[in-house]
């Protein structure tokens, strides 16, 4: 009865350390790189083609010059105020996952000038 009891704990022991699911069925395949093609840098001439980060200026890219709720893209960690597209024109700016909330990503079209984003196309991407 001892030699049994020895057995089954050690079967319990050693079966707990090489343990899983089984159902994990691992892959050594790579991610995939997304396919945006993000903006990185303004343009000699001020134009902007690509993937930016859009979401509201003063709330999440810290324009501290901004007294309200704003549209605003940013460019190699630079916040340009968006003219052209209105912060409420993509849903509530201030709902869950509304530009106040949250960072998205936006294909934009435009020319930045003294500052300002001017957006001849400024489309939200989905979630």
């Amino acid at each position: 009865m001892k030699i049994y009891s020895i057995t089954i704990v050690s079967f319990l022991f050693l079966s707990s350390l090489y343990a899983g699911c089984g159902s994990c069925k691992v892959s050594n395949t790579k991610a995939k790189e997304p396919a945006l093609s993000f903006a990185t840098s303004v343009a000699k001439d001020g134009s902007v083609k690509g993937m930016v980060l859009a979401s509201c200026g003063m709330c999440n890219f810290g324009m501290k010059n901004q007294k309200n709720c704003s549209l605003a893209i940013q460019v190699d960690e630079r916040a340009y105020t968006v003219k052209g597209s209105k912060i409420d024109d993509h849903g509530d700016s201030h709902a869950k996952d509304g530009f106040c909330n949250a960072v998205r990503i936006a294909d934009v079209d435009g020319k930045v000038k003294d500052g300002v984003f001017l957006a001849d196309a400024f489309t939200l991407k989905k979630n």
